[in-house]
C-alpha cells in the first residue's frame, strides 16, 4: 500500500489518497474491457492522464462482470475529440465525450473541479474530481498502466465491509439529485450489504423529492435496475423503504402478488447464466409487465382488447417511466404469444371512427 500526500490550503502536509497495488487488489488490466484500456492508452500517448473509474472497478473487486466502463482524464473535451476520430461532444450541464469503438460507446469525462457546481463546465484535477462522485464505492480510480487502484475516500475498505457511504455531504447529496436515493438502494443490494442507519434515515426524509424528478431520469434508473442480476432484491428493498410506490406505483401494486418476484428472479438467474441479453429493452421489460398483462387480459375465453389497447394500458401501468413505444409493443407481442392471450383484431383504418 502506498500513501499519496499533498498540501492543504494552509500548506500543511496531509494524506490525499491510498494507492493499492495489483498484489493487494488482485485485478490486472486484462480484466477490463479491451477497448476501454485502448482509449486510456491513446490518451496517455497523447500526453494526458487517464483512468477507469467507478462501477467497473467496484464490480471487478466484487468478482462481478462490469457492464459499463467510464473513463476520466485531464484532457478537455475538445482535445479528446481531436484524438478520437469517431467521437462527439455531448452535454450542456457538463460536457463530456462519447467515443465510438465498434458497436460500443464509451463515456470519457474530464476531471471536474471540486469547487464547481455540477452544471458548470469547470475542469480540475483527479483530487478534486473525486469529491464530485456520489458514494465511496464508486470513487475508485484504476490506472491501466501501473495496475494500481487510487482511493481518496476510503471506498476500498467500505467495499470490503459492504458499506454504502456518501462522498457528497449528507445534508445535500439527495437534495442535489434525488435519483441518488434509488442508486444508493441499488448499490446496497449489489454489494451484498445494507444502508447505514444515518443514510437510511436521510433517504426516508428526502424520498418524496423523487416525485420532482423527470420521467426520463426515473426511466433510466428503472431500466438499469432491470439490467442488473439483482433486480428482484432491489425492488424488494425499494418497496420496504417506501420508495417503489413513489417512483413506480403500478409496479408497487403488482409486486404484492407472489408470482411477480418469481418471474423477476427467473429473469435474474437467466442473466447470471448469460442466457439472456439485456441489450434488448423489450426483453428487459417483459418480466416487469407480464403479470400485469396476464392479470387483466385473460378474463374469460373471449378476446378483450386489441393489441394497441393492451400496449396503451401497459404504458399507463409503467408511468412515470417512459420506455420507447416500439420496445413496449415488442414486449407485449411476445407476452401475448407466449401466454396465448386472445386479442381482438384491430379495425382497418377506413373503418375507424373519426374523432
Amino acid at each position: 500500500m502506498i500513501v499519496r500526500y499533498g498540501k492543504n490550503q494552509k500548506g500543511k502536509t496531509v494524506k490525499l489518497a491510498v494507492i493499492y497495488t495489483k498484489e493487494e487488489h488482485g485485478i490486472g488490466r486484462e480484466k477490463f474491457d479491451f477497448d476501454a484500456v485502448s482509449i486510456c492508452e491513446k490518451l496517455r500517448y497523447a500526453g494526458y492522464k487517464s483512468y477507469i473509474v467507478g462501477g467497473a472497478v467496484r464490480d471487478l473487486l466484487l468478482n462481478n462482470s462490469p457492464k459499463d466502463f467510464d473513463i476520466v482524464t485531464d484532457a478537455v473535451p475538445s482535445a479528446i475529440k481531436k484524438i478520437f476520430r469517431r467521437s462527439r461532444i455531448i452535454g450542456k450541464r457538463f460536457r463530456l465525450v462519447h467515443v465510438y469503438q465498434g458497436k460500443n460507446i464509451y463515456e470519457v469525462a474530464t476531471f471536474r473541479s471540486g469547487g464547481s457546481e455540477s452544471h458548470n463546465n469547470s475542469f480540475g484535477t483527479m483530487a478534486e474530481d473525486v469529491w464530485r462522485r456520489d458514494f465511496t464505492i464508486n470513487s475508485l480510480y484504476f490506472c491501466p498502466f501501473d495496475e494500481q487502484i487510487i482511493d481518496f475516500t476510503g471506498g476500498y475498505k467500505d467495499l470490503a465491509k459492504r458499506l454504502v457511504k456518501p462522498v457528497i455531504p449528507l445534508k445535500t447529496i439527495f437534495l442535489e439529485d434525488p435519483v441518488r436515493i434509488i442508486r444508493a438502494v441499488k448499490y446496497s443490494v449489489m454489494i451484498g450489504g445494507d444502508l447505514p442507519f444515518f443514510l437510511k434515515m436521510r433517504i426516508k426524509r428526502h424520498a418524496r423529492e423523487l416525485l420532482l424528478c423527470s420521467p426520463s431520469r426515473i426511466t433510466e434508473e428503472a431500466l438499469k435496475i432491470m439490467k442488473t442480476e439483482y433486480s428482484a432484491d432491489i425492488f424488494r428493498r425499494l418497496a420496504s423503504l417506501g420508495i417503489l410506490k413513489l417512483v413506480l406505483p403500478g409496479v408497487y401494486e403488482m409486486q404484492k402478488n407472489s408470482s411477480f418476484y418469481k418471474r423477476i428472479e427467473i429473469f435474474d438467474n437467466l442473466k447470471k447464466a448469460g442466457k439472456i441479453s439485456t441489450e434488448s429493452l423489450s426483453a428487459v421489460l417483459q418480466p416487469l409487465i407480464e403479470d400485469f398483462i396476464i392479470g387483466i387480459h385473460t378474463i374469460g375465453s373471449e378476446p378483450l382488447m386489441t393489441m394497441k389497447e393492451i400496449v396503451d394500458d401497459v404504458k399507463i401501468f409503467l408511468r412515470p417511466i417512459t420506455p420507447p413505444n416500439r420496445d413496449i409493443a415488442d414486449a407485449v407481442k411476445l407476452i401475448v404469444r407466449q401466454n396465448r392471450i386472445k386479442v381482438k383484431p384491430s379495425l382497418p383504418y377506413h373503418f375507424r371512427p373519426k374523432h
